[in-house]
Protein backbone atom coordinates (compact mmCIF):
# COMPACT_ATOMS: atom_id res chain seq x y z
CA UNK A 1 0.00 0.00 0.00
CA UNK A 2 2.54 2.24 0.85
CA UNK A 3 4.57 1.90 -2.78
CA UNK A 4 0.76 2.54 -4.41
CA UNK A 5 0.58 5.42 -2.26
CA UNK A 6 4.65 7.14 -2.99
CA UNK A 7 3.96 6.17 -6.81
CA UNK A 8 0.81 8.44 -7.30
CA UNK A 9 2.19 11.07 -5.45
CA UNK A 10 4.38 13.36 -6.93
CA UNK A 11 5.01 15.49 -9.89
CA UNK A 12 8.59 18.06 -9.91
CA UNK A 13 12.16 18.46 -9.91
CA UNK A 14 13.29 18.47 -5.92
CA UNK A 15 14.53 21.99 -5.19
CA UNK A 16 15.37 21.30 -1.48
CA UNK A 17 14.90 19.41 1.62
CA UNK A 18 11.98 19.63 3.91
CA UNK A 19 10.16 18.16 6.27
CA UNK A 20 6.35 17.30 7.11
CA UNK A 21 4.40 15.91 10.33
CA UNK A 22 4.42 11.80 9.21
CA UNK A 23 1.57 11.38 11.81
CA UNK A 24 -0.38 14.03 10.84
CA UNK A 25 -4.19 13.04 9.36
CA UNK A 26 -2.72 9.03 8.76
CA UNK A 27 -4.81 6.01 9.25
CA UNK A 28 -3.28 2.53 9.39
CA UNK A 29 -2.87 1.31 5.91
CA UNK A 30 -2.08 4.41 4.78
CA UNK A 31 0.96 6.15 5.88
CA UNK A 32 1.95 10.16 5.30
CA UNK A 33 4.10 10.73 2.23
CA UNK A 34 6.99 12.77 2.89
CA UNK A 35 9.48 14.78 0.79
CA UNK A 36 11.24 17.83 -0.54
CA UNK A 37 9.15 20.48 -2.28
CA UNK A 38 9.12 20.71 -5.62
CA UNK A 39 9.33 22.88 -8.98
CA UNK A 40 8.36 21.44 -11.91
CA UNK A 41 9.18 22.50 -15.63
CA UNK A 42 8.98 21.86 -19.34
CA UNK A 43 11.39 22.92 -21.92
CA UNK A 44 13.25 21.45 -24.78
CA UNK A 45 15.40 17.97 -24.81
CA UNK A 46 16.89 15.77 -27.06
CA UNK A 47 15.14 12.51 -27.22
CA UNK A 48 14.90 9.63 -30.15
CA UNK A 49 12.45 10.29 -32.87
CA UNK A 50 10.02 8.55 -34.43
CA UNK A 51 10.07 10.18 -37.44
CA UNK A 52 14.17 11.49 -38.12
CA UNK A 53 14.37 15.71 -38.75
CA UNK A 54 11.10 16.66 -37.04
CA UNK A 55 11.16 18.63 -33.92
CA UNK A 56 8.59 19.61 -30.83
CA UNK A 57 9.68 23.64 -30.16
CA UNK A 58 9.23 24.10 -26.44
CA UNK A 59 5.78 25.24 -25.01
CA UNK A 60 4.97 27.87 -22.59
CA UNK A 61 5.69 27.48 -19.20
CA UNK A 62 2.75 26.55 -16.72
CA UNK A 63 2.31 28.03 -13.51
CA UNK A 64 4.05 25.62 -11.13
CA UNK A 65 6.38 24.51 -13.57
CA UNK A 66 8.74 27.04 -13.46
CA UNK A 67 12.56 26.55 -15.13
CA UNK A 68 15.02 25.70 -12.08
CA UNK A 69 18.30 27.70 -12.66
CA UNK A 70 21.13 26.01 -14.52
CA UNK A 71 18.68 24.66 -16.48
CA UNK A 72 20.03 24.71 -20.40
CA UNK A 73 16.96 23.44 -23.26
CA UNK A 74 18.12 22.28 -26.24
CA UNK A 75 15.98 21.44 -29.24
CA UNK A 76 14.38 17.90 -29.88
CA UNK A 77 13.36 15.66 -32.04
CA UNK A 78 9.99 13.97 -32.30
CA UNK A 79 7.03 13.32 -34.26
CA UNK A 80 5.63 16.05 -36.63
CA UNK A 81 3.47 19.16 -35.21
CA UNK A 82 0.97 20.83 -37.27
CA UNK A 83 0.75 23.49 -34.81
CA UNK A 84 2.64 26.27 -33.95
CA UNK A 85 4.98 26.75 -31.14
CA UNK A 86 3.98 28.07 -28.35
CA UNK A 87 5.84 31.61 -26.63
CA UNK A 88 8.54 31.41 -25.48
CA UNK A 89 9.17 31.99 -21.63
CA UNK A 90 12.12 33.04 -19.77
CA UNK A 91 11.36 32.71 -15.72
CA UNK A 92 13.83 33.20 -12.49
CA UNK A 93 15.48 29.68 -10.73
CA UNK A 94 12.45 29.45 -8.04
CA UNK A 95 8.45 29.78 -8.60
CA UNK A 96 7.62 33.79 -7.96
CA UNK A 97 6.44 34.92 -4.70
CA UNK A 98 2.66 35.22 -4.52
CA UNK A 99 1.07 37.59 -2.24
CA UNK A 100 -1.27 35.53 0.01
CA UNK A 101 -4.24 37.70 -0.63
CA UNK A 102 -7.17 38.12 1.69
CA UNK A 103 -7.75 35.27 4.62
CA UNK A 104 -10.43 34.65 4.06
CA UNK A 105 -11.70 31.95 1.62
CA UNK A 106 -14.36 32.21 -0.51
CA UNK A 107 -16.27 29.29 -2.65
CA UNK A 108 -15.34 29.44 -6.24
CA UNK A 109 -18.73 30.95 -8.30
CA UNK A 110 -18.74 29.70 -11.99
CA UNK A 111 -18.32 32.70 -14.20
CA UNK A 112 -21.16 34.20 -15.00
CA UNK A 113 -22.96 32.76 -18.48
CA UNK A 114 -25.85 33.18 -20.66
CA UNK A 115 -28.40 29.79 -19.38
CA UNK A 116 -26.10 26.55 -19.43
CA UNK A 117 -23.08 26.59 -21.40
CA UNK A 118 -23.27 25.65 -24.84
CA UNK A 119 -22.72 21.95 -25.82
CA UNK A 120 -19.73 21.65 -28.02
CA UNK A 121 -20.68 20.45 -31.27
CA UNK A 122 -19.63 17.06 -32.18
CA UNK A 123 -17.54 15.42 -35.05
CA UNK A 124 -18.43 14.02 -38.06
CA UNK A 125 -19.81 10.48 -37.74
CA UNK A 126 -16.49 8.92 -38.84
CA UNK A 127 -13.37 10.98 -38.87
CA UNK A 128 -10.17 9.52 -39.64
CA UNK A 129 -6.24 10.95 -39.79
CA UNK A 130 -3.28 10.32 -41.77
CA UNK A 131 -1.23 7.24 -41.87
CA UNK A 132 1.06 7.73 -38.54
CA UNK A 133 4.30 5.02 -37.68
CA UNK A 134 6.04 5.38 -34.18
CA UNK A 135 9.05 3.17 -33.30
CA UNK A 136 8.14 3.11 -30.03
CA UNK A 137 3.98 2.53 -29.59
CA UNK A 138 3.86 -0.18 -32.40
CA UNK A 139 5.31 -1.94 -30.13
CA UNK A 140 1.73 -3.99 -27.87
CA UNK A 141 4.91 -4.06 -25.21
CA UNK A 142 4.62 -0.32 -24.89
CA UNK A 143 0.97 -0.09 -23.70
CA UNK A 144 0.14 -1.21 -20.16
CA UNK A 145 -3.79 -0.85 -21.24
CA UNK A 146 -5.15 -1.28 -24.97
CA UNK A 147 -8.64 -1.48 -25.46
CA UNK A 148 -9.18 -3.78 -22.33
CA UNK A 149 -7.83 -6.83 -23.70
CA UNK A 150 -7.70 -10.09 -22.16
CA UNK A 151 -4.52 -10.33 -19.55
CA UNK A 152 -3.79 -6.61 -19.20
CA UNK A 153 -4.71 -4.73 -16.02
CA UNK A 154 -7.82 -3.04 -17.56
CA UNK A 155 -9.38 -6.25 -18.84
CA UNK A 156 -10.33 -7.23 -14.83
CA UNK A 157 -13.34 -5.81 -12.91
CA UNK A 158 -12.49 -3.75 -9.88
CA UNK A 159 -15.58 -4.09 -7.81
CA UNK A 160 -16.44 -2.00 -5.49
CA UNK A 161 -18.59 -2.15 -1.75
CA UNK A 162 -20.50 0.54 -0.24
CA UNK A 163 -19.72 1.05 3.19
CA UNK A 164 -22.24 2.58 5.11
CA UNK A 165 -21.98 4.66 8.72
CA UNK A 166 -23.79 1.84 10.23
CA UNK A 167 -21.12 -0.66 8.93
CA UNK A 168 -23.76 -2.56 6.28
CA UNK A 169 -21.88 -3.30 3.48
CA UNK A 170 -23.12 -3.80 -0.08
CA UNK A 171 -21.35 -4.99 -2.84
CA UNK A 172 -22.05 -3.11 -6.16
CA UNK A 173 -22.59 -4.65 -9.45
CA UNK A 174 -18.95 -4.48 -11.64
CA UNK A 175 -19.04 -4.79 -15.41
CA UNK A 176 -16.21 -4.86 -17.67
CA UNK A 177 -18.01 -2.87 -21.02
CA UNK A 178 -17.73 -5.75 -23.87
CA UNK A 179 -17.87 -2.87 -26.48
CA UNK A 180 -18.28 0.52 -25.02
CA UNK A 181 -19.00 3.28 -27.73
CA UNK A 182 -16.39 5.50 -26.20
CA UNK A 183 -12.37 5.05 -25.65
CA UNK A 184 -10.21 6.68 -22.77
CA UNK A 185 -7.20 7.51 -23.42
CA UNK A 186 -5.34 7.78 -19.71
CA UNK A 187 -1.77 8.99 -19.05
CA UNK A 188 -0.23 8.70 -15.46
CA UNK A 189 1.46 10.35 -12.47
CA UNK A 190 4.85 9.90 -11.33
CA UNK A 191 5.45 6.76 -10.43
CA UNK A 192 8.48 5.11 -11.59
CA UNK A 193 11.00 3.40 -9.40
CA UNK A 194 13.81 3.17 -11.57
CA UNK A 195 16.90 4.67 -10.60
CA UNK A 196 17.43 6.81 -13.74
CA UNK A 197 16.34 10.44 -14.70
CA UNK A 198 13.49 9.20 -16.85
CA UNK A 199 11.97 5.61 -17.01
CA UNK A 200 12.71 3.10 -19.17
CA UNK A 201 9.82 1.56 -21.43
CA UNK A 202 9.44 -1.69 -19.31
CA UNK A 203 6.54 -0.76 -17.04
CA UNK A 204 6.56 -1.75 -13.09
CA UNK A 205 4.95 0.38 -10.57
CA UNK A 206 2.89 2.14 -13.08
CA UNK A 207 0.87 -0.98 -13.75
CA UNK A 208 -0.02 -0.36 -10.20
CA UNK A 209 -0.40 3.14 -10.78
CA UNK A 210 -3.12 2.50 -13.69
CA UNK A 211 -4.64 -0.64 -11.30
CA UNK A 212 -6.15 1.96 -9.09
CA UNK A 213 -6.44 5.43 -11.01
CA UNK A 214 -7.40 3.76 -14.76
CA UNK A 215 -8.44 0.72 -14.87
CA UNK A 216 -12.30 1.01 -12.99
CA UNK A 217 -13.33 3.41 -16.21
CA UNK A 218 -13.33 0.02 -18.17
CA UNK A 219 -17.14 -0.13 -17.21
CA UNK A 220 -17.67 3.08 -19.69
CA UNK A 221 -14.89 2.73 -22.11
CA UNK A 222 -12.29 1.33 -23.77
CA UNK A 223 -8.72 2.11 -21.65
CA UNK A 224 -5.76 2.61 -23.39
CA UNK A 225 -2.59 3.57 -21.37
CA UNK A 226 0.98 4.15 -23.29
CA UNK A 227 4.02 3.74 -21.45
CA UNK A 228 6.38 6.64 -21.45
CA UNK A 229 9.26 8.11 -20.26
CA UNK A 230 8.35 9.89 -17.34
CA UNK A 231 10.68 11.73 -14.91
CA UNK A 232 11.04 9.03 -11.98
CA UNK A 233 10.64 9.18 -8.58
CA UNK A 234 14.88 9.57 -8.41
CA UNK A 235 14.74 11.77 -11.17
CA UNK A 236 12.16 14.32 -9.65
CA UNK A 237 13.90 14.00 -6.05
CA UNK A 238 17.56 14.47 -6.95
CA UNK A 239 18.58 10.80 -6.34
CA UNK A 240 19.29 10.41 -9.91
CA UNK A 241 21.58 13.00 -12.27
CA UNK A 242 19.79 14.87 -15.20
CA UNK A 243 18.33 17.82 -16.40
CA UNK A 244 14.95 18.33 -15.51
CA UNK A 245 14.00 20.70 -18.74
CA UNK A 246 15.63 17.41 -20.75
CA UNK A 247 13.71 14.79 -18.67
CA UNK A 248 10.42 16.27 -18.89
CA UNK A 249 10.59 16.99 -22.69
CA UNK A 250 11.30 13.27 -23.40
CA UNK A 251 8.32 12.08 -21.32
CA UNK A 252 5.73 15.17 -23.42
CA UNK A 253 7.19 13.76 -26.62
CA UNK A 254 6.61 10.16 -25.87
CA UNK A 255 3.14 11.16 -24.91
CA UNK A 256 2.95 12.85 -28.16
CA UNK A 257 3.75 10.21 -30.19
CA UNK A 258 1.74 7.96 -28.12
CA UNK A 259 -1.72 10.16 -28.77
CA UNK A 260 -1.02 10.22 -32.74
CA UNK A 261 -0.51 6.75 -33.26
CA UNK A 262 -3.48 5.88 -31.12
CA UNK A 263 -5.85 8.12 -33.37
CA UNK A 264 -4.06 6.68 -36.46
CA UNK A 265 -3.89 2.92 -35.77
CA UNK A 266 -6.74 2.38 -33.02
CA UNK A 267 -9.20 5.07 -32.16
CA UNK A 268 -11.47 4.87 -35.71
CA UNK A 269 -13.52 8.04 -35.28
CA UNK A 270 -14.55 7.07 -31.98
CA UNK A 271 -15.10 9.67 -29.24
CA UNK A 272 -12.80 9.77 -26.30
CA UNK A 273 -12.42 11.10 -22.77
CA UNK A 274 -8.69 11.84 -22.05
CA UNK A 275 -7.56 11.37 -18.25
CA UNK A 276 -4.52 12.10 -16.08
CA UNK A 277 -2.86 13.13 -13.10
CA UNK A 278 0.01 15.04 -11.65
CA UNK A 279 2.76 14.39 -14.07
CA UNK A 280 0.51 13.20 -16.69
CA UNK A 281 -1.81 16.23 -16.01
CA UNK A 282 0.57 18.42 -17.05
CA UNK A 283 1.83 16.71 -20.22
CA UNK A 284 -1.85 16.22 -21.29
CA UNK A 285 -2.33 19.93 -20.61
CA UNK A 286 0.52 20.79 -23.18
CA UNK A 287 -1.26 18.27 -25.59
CA UNK A 288 -4.49 20.20 -25.45
CA UNK A 289 -3.43 23.69 -25.64
CA UNK A 290 -0.85 22.56 -28.68
CA UNK A 291 -2.41 19.45 -29.93
CA UNK A 292 -6.05 18.75 -29.57
CA UNK A 293 -7.66 22.30 -28.64
CA UNK A 294 -6.27 24.11 -31.60
CA UNK A 295 -7.15 21.05 -34.59
CA UNK A 296 -10.95 20.58 -34.89
CA UNK A 297 -10.25 16.72 -36.39
CA UNK A 298 -8.98 16.18 -32.81
CA UNK A 299 -11.07 18.40 -30.45
CA UNK A 300 -14.53 17.46 -31.81
CA UNK A 301 -13.39 13.59 -30.78
CA UNK A 302 -13.10 14.72 -27.49
CA UNK A 303 -15.67 13.56 -24.63
CA UNK A 304 -13.96 15.42 -21.44
CA UNK A 305 -10.79 15.66 -21.02
CA UNK A 306 -10.50 15.00 -17.06
CA UNK A 307 -6.96 17.04 -15.92
CA UNK A 308 -6.68 16.38 -11.77
CA UNK A 309 -3.67 17.46 -9.63
CA UNK A 310 -1.79 20.78 -11.76
CA UNK A 311 -3.25 24.07 -12.65
CA UNK A 312 -5.12 24.07 -15.29
CA UNK A 313 -5.62 27.83 -16.50
CA UNK A 314 -8.31 29.79 -18.10
CA UNK A 315 -8.82 33.72 -18.52
CA UNK A 316 -10.50 35.49 -15.32
CA UNK A 317 -13.73 34.88 -14.80
CA UNK A 318 -13.87 32.78 -18.43
CA UNK A 319 -14.29 28.87 -19.17
CA UNK A 320 -11.50 29.44 -21.81
CA UNK A 321 -8.80 31.71 -22.49
CA UNK A 322 -5.87 30.11 -20.49
CA UNK A 323 -4.55 27.09 -22.32
CA UNK A 324 -7.26 26.20 -23.84
CA UNK A 325 -9.29 29.02 -26.21
CA UNK A 326 -12.37 26.70 -27.79
CA UNK A 327 -12.75 23.65 -24.92
CA UNK A 328 -14.56 25.22 -22.37
CA UNK A 329 -15.14 24.23 -18.81
CA UNK A 330 -17.45 21.15 -17.92
CA UNK A 331 -20.70 23.03 -16.47
CA UNK A 332 -23.17 20.40 -16.68
CA UNK A 333 -22.80 16.39 -16.84
CA UNK A 334 -24.14 15.80 -20.12
CA UNK A 335 -22.05 18.59 -21.77
CA UNK A 336 -19.50 17.48 -23.58
CA UNK A 337 -16.11 18.70 -25.30
CA UNK A 338 -14.97 20.28 -22.29
CA UNK A 339 -12.58 20.14 -19.32
CA UNK A 340 -12.86 18.54 -15.60
CA UNK A 341 -10.26 19.82 -13.77
CA UNK A 342 -9.66 20.13 -9.97
CA UNK A 343 -6.76 19.59 -7.08
CA UNK A 344 -7.63 18.41 -3.75
CA UNK A 345 -7.05 19.89 -0.35
CA UNK A 346 -8.60 19.33 2.64
CA UNK A 347 -10.80 22.74 3.63
CA UNK A 348 -9.38 22.95 6.84
CA UNK A 349 -5.79 22.96 5.18
CA UNK A 350 -6.21 25.18 1.78
CA UNK A 351 -3.01 25.45 -0.37
CA UNK A 352 -0.75 28.40 0.88
CA UNK A 353 1.48 30.90 -1.49
CA UNK A 354 3.78 28.58 -3.00
CA UNK A 355 1.67 25.58 -3.83
CA UNK A 356 2.59 23.96 -6.81
CA UNK A 357 -1.27 22.80 -7.46
CA UNK A 358 -4.00 25.30 -7.79
CA UNK A 359 -1.54 28.30 -9.10
CA UNK A 360 -2.56 30.95 -10.62
CA UNK A 361 -0.73 32.30 -14.07
CA UNK A 362 0.32 36.11 -14.93
CA UNK A 363 -2.52 36.86 -16.62
CA UNK A 364 -4.76 34.37 -15.85
CA UNK A 365 -6.58 32.29 -13.07
CA UNK A 366 -6.44 28.42 -12.56
CA UNK A 367 -9.56 26.32 -11.97
CA UNK A 368 -11.58 23.85 -10.53
CA UNK A 369 -14.38 21.97 -11.50
CA UNK A 370 -16.15 20.03 -8.88
CA UNK A 371 -17.26 16.28 -10.00
CA UNK A 372 -20.10 16.21 -7.27
CA UNK A 373 -21.03 19.15 -8.47
CA UNK A 374 -19.98 20.70 -11.95
CA UNK A 375 -22.58 23.44 -11.98
CA UNK A 376 -21.10 25.02 -8.58
CA UNK A 377 -21.19 24.50 -5.21
CA UNK A 378 -21.45 21.18 -2.88
CA UNK A 379 -21.38 18.07 -3.23
CA UNK A 380 -21.17 14.67 -2.16
CA UNK A 381 -18.59 12.64 -3.91
CA UNK A 382 -18.83 8.96 -5.11
CA UNK A 383 -15.34 7.41 -3.85
CA UNK A 384 -13.21 4.58 -4.75
CA UNK A 385 -10.07 3.76 -2.53
CA UNK A 386 -8.60 1.06 -1.99
CA UNK A 387 -10.27 -1.30 0.72
CA UNK A 388 -8.21 -1.94 4.16
CA UNK A 389 -8.20 -1.86 8.16
CA UNK A 390 -8.59 1.73 7.79
CA UNK A 391 -12.17 1.50 6.74
CA UNK A 392 -13.80 0.26 9.75
CA UNK A 393 -13.07 1.44 13.99
CA UNK A 394 -14.69 -1.85 14.99
CA UNK A 395 -14.31 -4.84 13.56
CA UNK A 396 -17.30 -6.64 11.25
CA UNK A 397 -18.02 -8.60 8.30
CA UNK A 398 -15.76 -8.83 5.88
CA UNK A 399 -14.99 -6.55 2.92
CA UNK A 400 -14.21 -9.07 -0.24
CA UNK A 401 -14.14 -6.07 -2.96
CA UNK A 402 -10.92 -4.65 -3.64
CA UNK A 403 -12.33 -1.23 -3.79
CA UNK A 404 -14.53 1.08 -0.99
CA UNK A 405 -16.96 3.93 -1.46
CA UNK A 406 -18.02 5.37 1.92
CA UNK A 407 -21.65 7.16 0.92
CA UNK A 408 -22.12 10.65 2.41
CA UNK A 409 -18.57 10.77 4.12
CA UNK A 410 -17.19 13.18 1.81
CA UNK A 411 -18.25 16.50 0.37
CA UNK A 412 -16.63 18.61 -2.01
CA UNK A 413 -16.56 22.07 -3.31
CA UNK A 414 -14.46 24.56 -5.63
CA UNK A 415 -13.17 27.25 -3.50
CA UNK A 416 -10.35 30.20 -3.86
CA UNK A 417 -7.79 31.22 -1.27
CA UNK A 418 -5.02 33.65 -2.07
CA UNK A 419 -5.71 33.35 -5.72
CA UNK A 420 -5.57 29.86 -5.76
CA UNK A 421 -8.57 27.79 -6.67
CA UNK A 422 -8.65 23.78 -5.42
CA UNK A 423 -11.12 21.28 -4.58
CA UNK A 424 -12.33 21.37 -0.98
CA UNK A 425 -12.39 18.67 1.01
CA UNK A 426 -14.56 18.14 4.32
CA UNK A 427 -15.00 14.57 5.93
CA UNK A 428 -18.39 14.38 7.53
CA UNK A 429 -17.21 12.40 10.66
CA UNK A 430 -19.34 11.37 12.79
CA UNK A 431 -17.40 9.79 16.05
CA UNK A 432 -20.20 7.37 17.05
CA UNK A 433 -20.52 5.59 14.08
CA UNK A 434 -18.55 2.42 12.59
CA UNK A 435 -16.52 4.67 10.11
CA UNK A 436 -13.12 6.02 9.45
CA UNK A 437 -12.98 9.77 10.63
CA UNK A 438 -10.51 10.63 8.33
CA UNK A 439 -9.45 9.73 4.99
CA UNK A 440 -5.79 8.75 3.72
CA UNK A 441 -3.68 10.85 1.11
CA UNK A 442 -1.68 13.71 2.50
CA UNK A 443 1.28 14.29 0.87
CA UNK A 444 4.15 16.74 1.37
CA UNK A 445 3.60 19.92 2.72
CA UNK A 446 1.35 21.97 0.66
CA UNK A 447 0.79 19.21 -1.63
CA UNK A 448 -2.59 18.41 0.23
CA UNK A 449 -4.76 15.69 -0.72
CA UNK A 450 -2.60 15.02 -4.31
CA UNK A 451 -2.45 11.15 -3.71
CA UNK A 452 -5.90 10.44 -4.03
CA UNK A 453 -6.97 12.86 -6.14
CA UNK A 454 -8.36 10.14 -8.60
CA UNK A 455 -9.24 7.92 -5.56
CA UNK A 456 -11.50 10.71 -3.85
CA UNK A 457 -13.89 11.28 -7.06
CA UNK A 458 -13.75 7.68 -9.47
CA UNK A 459 -17.21 7.22 -8.88
CA UNK A 460 -18.31 10.95 -9.68
CA UNK A 461 -16.28 10.68 -12.65
CA UNK A 462 -17.54 7.42 -13.74
CA UNK A 463 -21.15 8.71 -13.62
CA UNK A 464 -20.07 11.73 -15.14
CA UNK A 465 -18.36 10.19 -18.49
CA UNK A 466 -21.97 7.76 -18.83
CA UNK A 467 -23.58 11.36 -19.15
CA UNK A 468 -21.61 13.02 -21.26
CA UNK A 469 -21.05 10.10 -23.57
CA UNK A 470 -24.93 9.56 -23.89
CA UNK A 471 -25.12 13.11 -24.85
CA UNK A 472 -22.37 13.13 -27.18
CA UNK A 473 -23.28 10.00 -29.04
CA UNK A 474 -27.35 11.37 -29.05
CA UNK A 475 -25.80 14.16 -31.27
CA UNK A 476 -24.26 12.60 -33.57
Amino acid sequence: MRRWLMSVAVVGIAAGGCSSDSTKNTVPGFPAITGPAVVETTSRATKPASTPGDTIPAGPVDPGMELPAGANPVPSTAPTSTTAAGPTSTTAAAPPTIAAGPTSTTAAAPPTIAAAPPTTAAGPTTTTFAPYASAIYSDPAHWICRSNSPGDVCGDPYPLTDVAADATLTPQPYTVAVDPPIDCFYVYPTSSGDKTFNSDLVPDSEIGVTRFQAARFNQVCKVYVPVYRSVTLDGLFGAADGNIATGWQIAYADVLDAWRYYLANDNGGRPVVIIAHSQGSFHVTRLLREEIDPNPSQRNLVVSAIIAGTSFQVAPGKDVGGDTKNMPLCRRNDQFGCIITFQSFRDDAPPLPGALFGKPGTDTESTCTNPAALAGGPGVLKSAFPAGDWVLTKPGAAITTPMVDLPGLITAECKVKGGYSYLAITVNAVPADRRTDTIPGDGAPNWGLHTVDLNLTQESLIDIIRSQSGAYLAAR
